[in-house]
């Protein structure tokens, strides 16, 4: 038993540069993410898998803040398993109907949105994750999030998505893929096709983040396309703590995508 362990604990490096991480942890291996997010978005605008829609009417901003906390596991076989959930503060937790919800920016280099439900409490999300095809400097995978509904009012949603990673060994590395958020109790869902493109400079990495994101609510009326941008970089300090911090807004295409700017800072323990 303890050779199984060795071998498999020697598959991945803990001090392996931010670029050339694996997609899918390997087994027996183990992270850890907490992150504090600041998001702001029309006044009396709801969160849904269509993103941020601006109340006619209402020409307001407001600002929330939360927090994101997930863990994942590799394990044989299965591969990744983590869990999610999310706590907001202020006007964002009484009435989580500002915009994107801060919670959202709290979860670092990780910018698919889902249905978290309008409570303190984010609906929590249990997430599954394969490598299908490795070829080193290639790899797609596919994954499935489900979203437990536990806040009054909210829906289960499924994501799959099919993500893929490009490296460039020692000097970057592109991160993208296609999910797609689907709310059952309505049919409405979204084409979700992010990209991250990130530079190692020592333990330092940074890069830039954009994407597409394609809208569809429910009975087809009203449908959009946002087109996401940002920033984000970090510095792992001992091969294992990972220092993080993002900006971004979900709408560079709208004239006033000043009103869907967020933010996040967080860290990232991986072991071993």
């Amino acid at each position: 038993m303890s050779s199984l362990v060795a071998t498999l604990a020697r598959s991945a490096r803990a001090d392996e540069p931010f670029v050339d991480r694996a997609l899918t942890l390997p087994p027996l291996h183990f992270s850890a993410d907490a992150g504090l997010g600041f998001g702001q978005g029309p006044a009396a605008t709801p969160l849904d898998v269509q993103g941020p829609a601006p109340a006619p009417s209402d020409t307001g901003v407001k600002l929330g803040w939360g927090s994101n906390l997930e863990a994942a596991v590799g394990l044989p076989f299965l591969g990744e398993v983590g869990v999610r959930v999310g706590v907001r503060f202020g006007d964002d937790g009484i009435n989580a109907g500002w915009g994107m919800g801060a919670d959202h920016f709290a979860r670092l280099f990780d910018p698919v949105p889902a249905e978290a439900g309008n409570a303190t409490v984010t609906n929590p999300e249990i997430r599954l994750r394969g490598t299908w095809l490795n070829l080193k400097i290639v790899e797609l995978g596919f994954e499935t999030r489900f979203i437990i509904p536990t806040a009054d009012g909210s829906d289960f949603e499924m994501v799959p998505g099919v993500p893929a990673r490009i490296h460039v060994p020692g000097f970057a590395r592109i991160d993208a893929g296609v999910w797609l958020p689907v709310l059952f109790s309505d049919g409405s869902f979204t084409i979700d096709i992010p990209a991250q493109l990130f530079f190692q400079a020592g333990q330092a990495f940074f890069g830039p983040m954009t994407g597409v994101r394609f809208n569809r609510p429910a009975g087809g009326v009203g449908d959009s396309t946002d087109v996401p941008a940002g920033i984000g970089g970090g510095y792992t300090l001992g091969g294992v703590l990972d220092l993080k911090v993002q900006v971004r807004t979900e709408r560079i295409n709208d004239v006033s995508w000043t009103k869907y700017i967020g933010g996040g800072l967080g860290v990232g323990l991986r072991l071993p």
